[in-house]
Order: structure tokens, then sequence, then C-alpha cells
């Protein structure tokens, strides 16, 4: 379901709109707030922040507001942000924290590097509007095949296709996703 289609779906019917974000949603929060709180929380503990994140958003999110921006980009900051908290308040619970005046606080500087980050992220976003454009039933074949590890069994009978058909159109899909994307400057 799309983002425009929850939305409204939001406005039309609160209810049904509240159960379908949670049943689109509910993996990539979950993604989000494992990643977390994996080194300080419990299973428990992450089910907890999931529900609370969607609690969170139901609260907050007024389909009357005008808003029309990405649903999974506001879930995704509710998430993050969600999950930060809990971290924190999880971390403090059991001792984890560090005063900034001791001396092992230079051994928690982040080594990340930020621009690599965000030329990751951004990589990442174009390779997803790119495979959205690819339209039905390729853009469901690519993301299926590579991201899920589904055969082409598995989602020939996804798509109600047989397997060839999804084969042929799986390597039609990828060429033109090639040639997508070295407009945009990625090469595969």
């Amino acid at each position: 379901m799309t983002d425009s289609e929850l939305q409204n779906l939001l406005k039309s019917s609160p209810q049904a709109g509240h159960r379908a974000v949670i049943e689109e949603y509910t993996g990539y929060v979950y993604a989000i707030v494992y990643n977390k709180l994996r080194s300080c929380g419990t299973n428990e503990d992450v089910d907890e922040c999931v529900s609370d994140v969607f609690a969170s958003f139901l609260m907050k999110y007024k389909p009357d507001s005008g808003y029309e921006g990405d649903l999974r980009g506001y879930i995704g900051t509710i998430a993050k942000r969600t999950a930060i908290s809990r971290y924190r308040s999880l971390s403090t619970k059991f001792g984890r924290s560090v005063s900034i005046e001791e001396e092992s606080v230079g051994e928690l500087r982040d080594t990340a590097d930020i621009e690599e980050s965000a030329e990751k992220a951004d990589t990442q976003r174009i390779l997803i509007d790119a495979v959205e454009n690819l339209g039905e039933p390729d853009s469901t074949i690519i993301l299926q095949s590579f991201f899920y590890n589904r055969t082409a069994k598995q989602i020939a009978e996804m798509v109600s296709m047989t397997t060839a058909a999804v084969l042929m159109r799986k390597g039609r899909a990828l060429k033109r996703l090639k040639d997508i994307l070295s407009r945009s400057g990625i090469t595969l």
C-alpha cells in the first residue's frame, strides 16, 4: 500500500488506517528499534518500544493536518527517537552511563564517517526510487528476489505468473534498473 493510499485510509477510516499502518511498517520499525536496543535491551524491551512507536504515531499523526510527506520517514523518525530515548533509559537503569569528566570519554567518540553514511543513504534512496519506477510487477519481482531472497517459483505464486515469465521479467527489469542507475551516476 502506498503512502497516499494509507493517508487517504487514515482520513476516511482512522481505525482501518491505523491497522494498515501497523501492518505495513511493523518490520521496518522493529528493525530500527532492534538495531538501537540490541546491546542493552531484551526482546521484551524491543517489543515494548515498537508498541510505543506506534502509540506515539497514532497520537501525533493527524490526517487533517495537511501533511503529505513520506509516512515511512515520519514513522522512521519516531522509531529512532523513541529507541534512542529507551536506550538512554535502559543504559542509565543498568549503570552503563559515562560521566563527561571521566578520562575514558575519549574512547566513546564515534568513528563512523558521516560523509560516507550520508552518501550511502543517498545511494540507497536512489536505488529504492529506481526500483519503484520500474512499475509493477517488475518492482515486486526485484524486491522479492534481492531483498527477501525469494525464489522465482515463490515470486511467480505471489504475482500470479509462471516461473519462466518471472525470470524473463527479472532479467529485463535488471537491465532497465542498470540504465536508470547509470543515468543517476551509480554504476554496478
